[in-house]
């Protein structure tokens, strides 16, 4: 990465279809320029970041000796993956330290990531690739003690158990507000988001109905990935009555409203994130995300702007 680059160009690529965040960085802010619905080649002096997909990528906690240098510790998480996975091929590793002398590890098979990149078009190596569910976790506040996250993504959801910033446990949850939102289209014509960001009155108490419909349900799905998550923790043996609380991130006010007015003992846990910068309608969380993941690179992010 050359050391004057200060434009972060971030792309988000979901069932074939891309975005293009454009926004310089200076003095530990941050500021959108532009927004596409579509892919916008990046210049080659372009600090480029892309989300990646969880179906290409493997975890692991692995148990490695005290190593301070970054760098280190992730060639010698190579080295333990390799012996444990039997691994002959080139992969990209990243590692994180937990708990207990624990590392978080998540890499990804160099043909896969290729396969990935070929397939969406980009024909350059990008500086930052970022999954998901962690992108939206950047965004917000760790809590002290333990917590679960529950990112309620547009196209990909998830369950991160947290014990203060280090992560414990992460699980893939088989929802998404996109789902949820064609459901609220079948019936209005319009998107969820389009419904929320239009402030019209009929067509909220439309979908607020709808959502009431396939509460439970959505409720259910939720709650039992949360309970599997804390269940299956390789590091600590928890239950959900030594669990602090649980974040429920999503864009949506609609289906956040619809969840907390279940009646159930969990719900009780509930709380809104506390997100270290403004949101914005037309981009979605992860994207968001994106950029401020890009600025991390570059300095510290204080804030985000458009």
């Amino acid at each position: 990465m050359g050391i004057f680059k200060n434009r972060i160009v971030a792309y988000n690529f979901n069932e074939g279809q891309a975005s293009t965040l454009i926004a310089n960085y200076r003095n530990k802010k941050i500021r959108i320029k532009s927004y596409h619905q579509r892919f916008i080649q990046p210049d080659p002096e372009d600090l480029v970041v892309v989300n990646i997909p969880w179906d290409i990528i493997q975890t692991a906690f692995l148990e490695l000796p005290p190593i301070k240098k970054e760098s280190d510790r992730i060639r010698v998480a190579e080295l333990e993956l390799r012996r444990i996975y039997n691994l002959n091929e080139d992969i990209n590793v990243s590692c994180v330290p937990s708990l207990f002398g624990k590392n978080f590890a998540l890499f990804v098979r160099r043909a896969d990531f290729m396969r990935f990149l070929e397939t969406n078009g980009l024909n350059v190596i990008p500086d930052i690739a970022y999954p998901s569910i962690l992108l939206e976790l950047l965004l917000v506040k760790k809590l002290p003690g333990r917590w679960v996250y529950v990112v309620l993504g547009e196209y990909t959801s998830g369950v991160i158990v947290m014990d203060g910033t280090a992560i414990m446990n992460l699980r893939i949850i088989d929802i998404s507000t996109n789902e949820i939102s064609h459901l609220i289209k079948e019936e209005t014509g319009f998107e969820l988001s389009e419904i929320e960001n239009s402030g019209n009155e009929e067509l909220i108490e439309q979908s607020k109905k709808i959502l009431e419909t396939i509460a439970s349900d959505v409720f259910s799905i939720i709650s039992r990935e949360i309970i599997i998550s804390i269940n299956t923790t390789e590091l600590e043996k928890l239950s959900i009555d030594l669990i602090d609380g649980i974040v429920l991130i999503t864009k949506s006010k609609l289906i956040r409203n619809t969840i907390f007015l279940e009646e159930s003992e969990m719900v009780k846990k509930f709380t809104d994130p506390v997100f270290l910068t403004k949101l914005y309608p037309q981009i979605s969380i992860s994207e968001l995300g994106l950029v401020y993941r890009g600025g991390v690179e570059l300095g510290k992010v204080k804030s985000i702007i458009w």
